[in-house]
């Protein structure tokens, strides 16, 4: 029988990471996200990946506006390692990570620079670290903003909300949520949203307002409410597989450009936004002022219910109502 050598072993063993690690690095690695062109997240984003490319052994090309699938398949695609990263919605990715459960509940910052500080401290850090056994990692949460009503009639208060069909993602706290707040919800792919409010399957939808603008989906519902019933951020992930793969060196590289995106996209974010109500409101939209506190008192049982169902996230939500 032939007999290897320790050191032969530990030689080969070390060549075998360090190919690993060059793999993982050198070959054209993909980013993708569902947003078009000129949209924020775009540009932010086109920015992480030259500056990935620049500062890194990794080269990162970005696929914009659903190239390689909606938001679901391409968190998919991180889990199993044949795309490297992904742009996805705080309320998707808890579907397949549960801590990020408690993003989705309404009214859980005072107000947008709170879930900033909130986020982007230490609280958040170990929210995004939690889907490491789920396959991804969490980068940096990407604000997008509030997310309020956009209808064909207008929502001044709770009341004007009863009975309406409106279109939601498909998690059970935005189900819960909208059933709170009086609404019929209708679970329906982001990309349907159009279609259904032109075709009346439903009377409104709830977004953000750069999405809402970029989307155009002010033709077809022009009345857009400031109630701010969620905060719920975008997720830069990279996929478990490919990160292990990266050396010590790349990893800390790539979490500091994740960390300086965070201004950038701030940046692009804001600027956007004025652009985009003034571009609704151009065009004969309207944004409605409301009293968010109306609102907030709807909710209540939402918290009830989350609380008593996920036993195991109240440590986590009591961190962030408390931090």
């Amino acid at each position: 029988m032939k007999i290897i050598n320790l050191k032969t072993l530990l030689a080969c063993t070390g060549l075998a990471m360090l190919t690993l690690s060059f793999n993982a690095s050198a070959r054209m690695q993909k980013l993708a996200h569902a947003m078009p062109l000129e949209h924020p997240v775009h540009k932010s984003l086109t920015w992480f990946s030259k500056e990935v490319s620049k500062r890194t052994h990794m080269r990162v090309k970005v696929y914009p506006n659903l190239t390689l699938g909606n938001e679901e398949s391409t968190l998919q695609m991180v889990q199993n390692g044949t795309l490297a990263f992904a742009k996805v919605g705080g309320g998707l990715a808890a579907s397949f990570s549960p801590e990020y459960k408690v993003l989705s509940l309404p009214y859980l910052y005072k107000d947008e620079a709170d879930s900033k500080r909130i986020l982007r401290g230490p609280v958040g850090d170990k929210i995004l670290q939690s889907s490491e056994k789920d396959g991804f990692i969490g980068l940096a949460f990407l604000s997008s903003g509030s997310r309020g009503f956009y209808t064909k009639t207008k929502i001044t208060k709770p009341e004007d909300l009863k009975g309406l069909k409106i279109r939601v993602q498909n998690s059970p706290i935005d189900i819960d949520t909208m059933k709170a707040l009086g609404v019929s919800p209708v679970p329906i792919s982001s990309g349907e949203v159009y279609s259904a409010l032109q075709q009346g399957v439903v009377d409104g939808a709830e977004n953000n307002i750069p999405t809402y603008f970029s989307t155009r989906q002010y033709e077809v519902a022009k009345y857009y409410t400031l109630d701010q019933h969620t905060m719920i951020p975008d997720l830069l992930v990279v996929s478990t597989e490919i990160w292990n793969g990266l050396s010590k060196e790349d990893q800390a590289t790539i979490r500091q450009i994740a960390k300086e995106s965070l201004d950038v996209q701030d940046k692009y974010w804001d600027e956007y936004t004025e652009h985009a109500k003034s571009e609704i409101i151009k065009n004969g939209g309207e944004i409605v002022e409301v009293d968010v506190s109306a609102f907030q008192k709807k909710v209540s049982s939402v918290y009830d219910k989350f609380r008593k169902e996920n036993p195991s996230l109240v440590e986590t939500l009591d961190a962030l109502q408390s931090y």
